[in-house]
């Protein structure tokens, strides 16, 4: 086997890191950090999946968790830092989305890129409703787009530079994913197959870079992996819920269809970075083959759209650089730059609404009217709001009913009070804003709530938090005595939200202890 210092280095790196591009690139970042932290209007709150990584948080245990921990030790972080906020959930997601941005910059300044290139990949990238999207969410998808883009750009580099020390980086990056969603594997897969397409590469694997990668790789999931071998792999569960529910909506056809959708203003660059991969020499041709890999790899398995998404921040990179290249190359330099800029910069301004909620709720609809969208749930429900706006939605007012129906209970309830919400939005929510409410930590059969079991109280009292239609014919099966104390009214929410009822029950006709086993998980 041939040691990486044996291995060629025939292509000399352009000295581009001059002052000016460093501080262009610093401002660039700078401002995609704040652009989503300024914009955002103060209407929308937190988001249901935000609730439960601040809940997963309150249960870190890095060898110990259901999924993958860093979004949790990220929403640890965002609450120690900045409290019961909703900046406690933006700042780490545009702080993801500016790192993202960082490296797709240095990508395009590594392969030789000048000024033009580095700002036709900012626009590219803000003018990407799935970019701008993620990068308002503490979801592991903006984590995830992030871990994927500097895999392949550092493969990308790997083959232009014929560098073996390169997949170290994307051993790094795999790893980091792993620990943020499973997910990577696809990219991991993707990573792999190019690798072994592509001559520069696979003449690489007679090196110690790419074994080296996946050693590290391999060390940095085992958190991950070990949580599912001590909770029975509940992502084989999950994903078995999702294949029968939400996947069942994708068709390839529409899949096809709406990438297109998520990148909009970013196929101003994505298009030459295609026709760079078919026409150029075959080390430009790396990002094209990994986003062709993956492409086919969620076709395959019905993915939904927005999971192809972390193969384009590459793309973008080496597009940015051919359109650079070919104004270059021409007379009228000044005019092509803003021919090429200025569709990207408008599509960006009329899609900002559409990636982060810079109307009110109010608002909104009329603005998704006027560009002829119509939204849908995951499970294909039409919706006036996008799902993910409606998700946040409603959730501070549902605390306070809670706690305004705890509170006229008598004091020896109190005592012995379980909380249960019916879903991990519900539950997760009450776990964020119930301390300041004097609200007991709720109990939940979702996800992961169900792994943290019951409580310490007897479950005999109980307020229960009930979205669906079936939930009191149920609660009447468990309990004696079953009281609809208040409803909740959210009519711009996700439809299980728009009116939800607030339980006291009491005579439990079993422990909550002894029940708990046969009641969950629920993954929907």
């Amino acid at each position: 086997m041939r040691t990486i210092a044996e291995c060629p280095t025939q292509v000399k790196r352009p000295d581009t890191a001059t002052s000016a591009s460093t501080m262009l690139v610093g401002a660039l970042v700078l401002c995609r950090l704040l652009l989503p932290l300024l914009t955002r209007h103060p209407a929308w709150g937190i988001h249901r999946d935000e609730y439960l990584y601040f809940a997963m948080a309150d249960h870190l245990d890095l060898f110990r968790m259901q999924f993958p921990p860093l979004i949790a030790v990220v929403a640890a972080a965002g609450r120690a830092a900045l409290g019961e906020s909703v900046l406690a959930a933006r700042l780490p997601a545009a702080a993801a989305g500016a790192l993202l941005t960082l490296v797709v910059l240095l990508l395009v300044r590594r392969l030789g890129g000048g000024w033009r290139a580095l700002l036709f990949a900012w626009l590219a990238l803000v003018a990407a409703p799935v970019f701008v999207r993620s990068s308002l969410l503490m979801q592991p998808v903006i984590f995830d787009q992030l871990w994927a883009a500097l895999a392949l750009s550092a493969l990308t580099l790997a083959a232009h530079e014929r560098e073996p020390r390169w997949w170290i980086v994307v051993g790094v990056a795999l790893g980091l994913g792993a620990l943020t969603k499973f997910s990577i594997a696809f990219i991991g897969l993707a990573v792999m197959a190019t690798a072994l397409l592509h001559p520069e590469l696979r003449v690489q694997f007679r090196t110690r870079g790419p074994w080296i990668a996946v050693i590290v790789a391999s060390l940095l999931a085992v958190p991950s992996v070990w949580g599912q071998m001590l909770h029975h792999w509940p992502f084989l569960q999950q994903m078995r819920a999702l294949r029968a529910g939400q996947l069942e909506q994708v068709s390839a056809l529409g899949f096809l269809l709406e990438q297109p959708m998520l990148l909009t203003g970013a196929l101003a660059c994505v298009v030459p970075g295609v026709v760079a991969g078919v026409r150029g020499t075959a080390r430009d041709r790396v990002p094209l083959l990994a986003a062709i890999m993956m492409l086919l790899l969620m076709l395959a398995l019905r993915g939904k759209a927005y999971y192809a998404a972390p193969v384009y921040p590459a793309l973008i990179a080496t597009g940015a650089l051919a359109l650079e290249r070919m104004i270059r190359a021409a007379r009228a330099r000044r005019v092509l730059t803003v021919a090429a800029a200025a569709p990207m910069l408008a599509l960006a301004i009329v899609t900002w609404p559409i990636g982060i909620p810079v109307l009110s709720p109010q608002r909104m609809p009329a603005y998704m009217d006027a560009l002829g969208l119509r939204e849908r749930t995951n499970m294909g429900e039409p919706m006036r709001l996008p799902q993910d706006y409606a998700d946040m939605l409603g959730w501070p007012a549902l605390s306070d009913s809670v706690a305004a129906v705890i509170g006229r209970l008598p004091a020896s309830d109190r005592a012995d009070l379980t909380v249960i919400g019916g879903n991990y939005g519900e539950a997760g929510a009450i776990a964020f804003h119930g301390v300041s409410r004097a609200i007991p930590y709720p109990r939940s059969t979702a996800g992961d709530f169900f792994a943290w079991g019951p409580g310490p109280a007897s479950g005999d009292i109980a307020v229960v938090i009930g979205s669906s239609s079936d939930i009191e014919p149920q609660l009447r099966q468990l309990y004696d005595s079953v009281r609809v104390a208040a409803v909740v009214r959210n009519p711009d929410g996700v439809p299980e939200e728009r009116q939800v009822s607030i339980y006291v029950t009491r005579g439990a006709r079993m422990s909550l202890r002894s029940l708990w086993p046969s009641l969950g998980p629920n993954w929907q």
